[in-house]
């Protein structure tokens, strides 16, 4: 039996589910593709131009396919990109890098100010999860270009391992929703990547400048998918149109673009990411991960549902692994060679 409950700032319905580990016994790798990067020559005078790289096309008994990479991570750079053959998925490269994540005490202020101004459910306390601020240091990665769309999904439902979502929004094209972050963690891995993790999402989101949001540091309204004109809800922002009441087609605001070209990372769902929720630590970290454990997941980004507070970059919030509502969705990611 399924029941409502608010869950943060959420309302989501927890169904009964299998676990992760059940789930992926259902995996079966049976054949993978590589195909080698751009390389240079000592005799180049320019930067080479960010390059597309192709995927080999899967066989018919194929399940699963493991993207194709570059040869080396140092034959990467901004710009490139690579479609994942199982979804046919477009994925932008992130360099490696090093960024201050999180948010120090006149950004919260100003989160809460702007909350406020939205006559919304207002308290520091939700915006101080985003400090403190730290140093994190990131290897290069893919990122799914988009949120994984309905269509998408279910490629993964078809072929018999990822389980139904238990709603839908939108046509094909839209993002997949009422999913949980099990299922989300099924699907990357049926698709040959994985989940996000949060220090990875918030970089690709904000870069080294730290951006407020992934466009810039000022709201623009028609950048994004988010609570506006449209929104039935009382926290609405009359002010902008974005064109949508609900869910969006992904890629729907290319104005929105993060600095690494991955688009919708602001407003439309929120994004599910690998990590449990935790404090921030204060010291310099490598590759982040997150706690070891806990009872509820990270997700980022904002909804449709969300105020213009809620859309920035830094912004956190959480669910549980077993649960689902009709804002959040994810992406996927893979680790760069």
């Amino acid at each position: 039996m399924k029941r409502l409950q608010a869950i943060g700032r959420f309302e989501v319905k927890t169904p009964m589910r299998l676990s992760l580990a059940t789930t992926l016994i259902a995996i079966i790798v049976t054949g993978c593709g590589t195909a080698p990067g751009p390389t240079s020559t000592a005799e180049e005078q320019i930067p080479r131009q960010p390059t597309t790289i192709s995927a080999p096309t899967s066989t018919a008994g194929e399940q699963r396919a493991i993207l194709p990479t570059a040869a080396s991570e140092s034959d990467l750079i901004l710009g490139d990109t690579q479609t994942r053959p199982i979804d046919k998925t477009e994925m932008v490269y992130v360099p490696a890098g090093e960024f201050v994540m999180g948010s120090d005490d006149e950004e919260v202020d100003y989160a809460l100010q702007q909350c406020n101004a939205y006559g919304t459910n207002c308290q520091r306390r939700y915006f101080s999860v985003e400090m403190p601020m730290h140093t994190v240091v990131l290897e290069g990665y893919w990122l799914d270009k988009t949120e994984v769309t309905n269509n998408q999904y279910e490629l993964c439902e078809q072929a018999g391992v990822c389980e139904e979502s238990e709603c839908r929004m939108g046509n094909d094209d839209y993002p997949v929703v009422c999913v949980t972050w099990e299922q989300a963690a099924v699907y990357c891995q049926w698709a040959g990547g994985r989940l996000p993790t949060e220090a990875e999402w918030e970089y690709a989101a904000r870069g080294p400048e730290r951006s407020r949001y992934p466009w810039g540091n000022d709201f623009e309204g028609t950048y994004l998918n988010y609570c506006d004109t449209n929104c039935a809800l009382n926290k609405r922002d009359r002010g902008f149109d974005d064109g949508y009441a609900e869910t969006a087609p992904v890629g729907s605001y290319p104005q929105g673009a993060s600095w690494v070209g991955a688009l919708d990372m602001a407003g439309n769902v929120w994004e599910m990411v690998a990590d449990w929720n935790g404090e921030y630590l204060p010291e310099k970290q490598v590759n982040p991960t997150g706690p070891p454990s806990g009872a509820r997941r990270v997700a980022r980004g904002g909804s449709w549902h969300a105020s213009p507070d809620h859309v920035r970059s830094a912004l956190r919030t959480h669910m549980g692994t077993d649960q689902y509502v009709d804002h959040a969705g994810f992406r996927c990611g893979q680790s760069a060679p």
